[in-house]
């Protein structure tokens, strides 16, 4: 009796997130059996739970279903000889918790798998983290950590590391990601669950994310590779839940001892658009003092955990991406400094920063004007300095939106 495990091929580029609002997705999955003999195959399809609505089936032979305990649509098969499988999911998809508490850290460590054992480096770096009365604190800061301190490396796709490793190596995919993000969790006390599927990254690719069970409320999903927390952007489709990636695999078991299987997917978008859900944003720039201020403002009634992104031109700071935790009818204000010294005399910039919290954005420019008072009109007195543009080619270089004018020369 041959044994024959098919896994997903986790893989992606990382890149910009799409919406955090709504999305109707249909995939298409196909599994393609080589077989002189009986067989017997089980497969998962998509999970069925509360932030993704599985609006119809359809399968081609028909196929049995039934739902295992982390609510996953399996799929089983009793066939003879080689046999293409065939199975689409319509899917409603929207992260949206609603959180109405934030308990304390459960704080009892909970046993793991070989891929997900905290060590005692591990457990401390996790311990130091720790917000013992905020869980939802903690979780933010455990998603956070894990984003910054692991160097995505696409050199790692398919091997699978341990939580260990990963701590080790800092390196990895979206897989490890997910092993450390879990196993630091599961340190702490919080239960956890590891998640494959897909997300929309200039195309669409395999992903893996994590579940965190806040106390009180239930699952909470955490995307450590996008920086992510709660909300998630609305092309996180999940195929399966288990407790690490060495589980999310479908199964083919045949007497045949040549017997083979293979499997493609693909996905459509029907739809999607953007919702801010309750969350607003706004923008300003002290054009004297280049500090930039972000205002979060969070209306609704509960917490709400989402993704910040802000973004300048890579040589003024590039992107900050990083999840946020906004209490109930919380305002939140951040600020971003530019640093003086990056804007030469005999200049004129015009710099766009733009800012996200989840699906509520805004977008403004800077300008800063070295060229008119230090290299050009003489503020006093009105006549033309020696940096006058009438006497100098004037020059411009715009890399996007980010533009550089200044006198006789080029930046």
């Amino acid at each position: 009796m041959r044994l024959v495990l098919l896994a997903l091929l986790l893989i992606i580029a990382f890149s910009s997130a799409s919406s955090f609002g709504y999305s109707r997705i249909t995939l298409h999955r196909t599994w393609e059996v080589t077989s002189d003999g009986p067989f017997d195959f089980t497969g998962a399809l998509a999970v069925n739970d509360s932030s993704q609505r599985v609006l119809a089936i359809m399968t081609e032979p028909e196929m049995e279903r039934y739902v295992d305990d982390n609510g996953t649509i399996m799929l089983s098969y009793h066939g003879n000889g080689s046999v293409t499988m065939k199975a689409d999911a319509v899917l409603d998809i929207s992260y949206d918790p609603e959180i109405t508490s934030d308990p304390a850290v459960p704080g009892k460590p909970l046993d793991s798998t070989e891929l997900t054992r905290a060590d005692e480096a591990i457990a401390s770096k996790a311990g130091g983290l720790s917000s013992d009365e905020s869980a939802l604190k903690t979780i933010r800061d455990l998603v956070n950590f894990v984003h910054d301190y692991v160097r995505y490396d696409i050199s790692y796709w398919g091997k699978s590391k341990s939580a260990q490793e990963v701590f080790s190596e800092k390196r990895g995919v979206c897989v490890e990601y997910t092993h450390l993000l879990i196993a630091m969790a599961r340190s702490l006390g919080f239960r956890t669950r590891y998640v494959s599927g897909y997300v929309y990254s200039s195309a669409w690719q395999p992903h893996a994310w994590a579940e965190i069970y806040l106390p009180g409320h239930g699952w909470l999903p955490a995307d450590a590779t996008f920086a992510q927390a709660g909300v998630l952007d609305s092309t996180h489709l999940a195929v399966r839940k288990s407790d690490d990636q060495s589980a999310s695999y479908d199964l083919l078991l045949s007497a045949d001892p040549e017997v083979a299987i293979s499997a493609q997917d693909s996905l459509e978008t029907s739809f999607t658009s953007e919702d801010p859900k309750g969350v607003s944003l706004a923008l300003a720039i002290d054009e004297q003092t280049y500090v930039t201020e972000v205002r979060i403002t969070n209306s609704r009634p509960d917490y709400v955990l989402g993704s910040y992104n802000l973004v300048v031109p890579d040589s003024y700071g590039g992107e900050e991406l990083s999840v946020m935790l906004l209490r109930p009818n919380e305002t939140l204000r951040l600020y971003h400094g530019m640093n003086h010294s990056l804007f030469d005399d005999g200049f004129l910039y015009t710099i766009p920063v733009s800012a996200s919290f989840n699906d509520a954005h805004d977008e403004q420019t800077l300008t800063v004007d070295r060229f008119t008072y230090n290299g050009g009109s003489d503020p006093e007195n009105g006549q033309a300095g020696s940096g006058c543009a009438s006497a100098f080619l004037l020059a411009a270089v715009c890399v996007g939106a980010f533009c550089v004018a200044g006198a006789g020369k080029i930046r």
